[in-house]
């Protein structure tokens, strides 16, 4: 069996699952650093839902990756194209909802935060993805 070392605590774990750490930071984040009302959407079963059928319709592929650079990587997170505190109306639209890996979703909100320019062309660019996926 093939093992790996967890990037956060450093335990070794089997390649391809989660380490148990990773359920521990998310509920340090929800209690400590994410907004309330976020929160309450992930929770949520409206949401848990609709993260599934986003994970489906990207066959579980990092869909930025994908387009951009036509290679595979497994997904894990459902990023919203225009942020919920932005526009909190299109928090459960799936065309607003884009899969990526933990690596695109940093470059992503790195991206987000220099803002301007960059946040308008990292934005169009999942836009395209998402106009690309919906002609299919």
């Amino acid at each position: 069996m093939l093992m790996r070392i967890c990037s956060a605590c450093g335990r070794q774990v089997r390649v391809g699952e989660p380490c148990p750490c990773l359920k521990e930071r998310q509920k340090s984040y929800d209690r400590d650093n994410r907004n309330k009302k976020a929160a309450s959407l992930y929770h949520s079963r409206p949401w848990q839902l609709l993260q599934l059928a986003v994970k489906s319709r990207a066959q579980y592929i990092d869909e930025y990756v994908m387009y951009y650079e036509k290679r595979m990587t497994a997904g894990r997170i459902a990023h919203h194209i225009i942020p919920i505190d932005e526009r909190p109306d299109l928090a459960l639209n799936p065309q607003n909802l884009i899969y990526v890996s933990d690596k695109t979703h940093k470059m992503i909100h790195d991206a987000y935060r220099k803002g301007g320019k960059e946040k308008a062309a990292m934005q169009a660019k999942l836009a395209r993805i998402r106009i690309k996926k919906a002609d299919e």
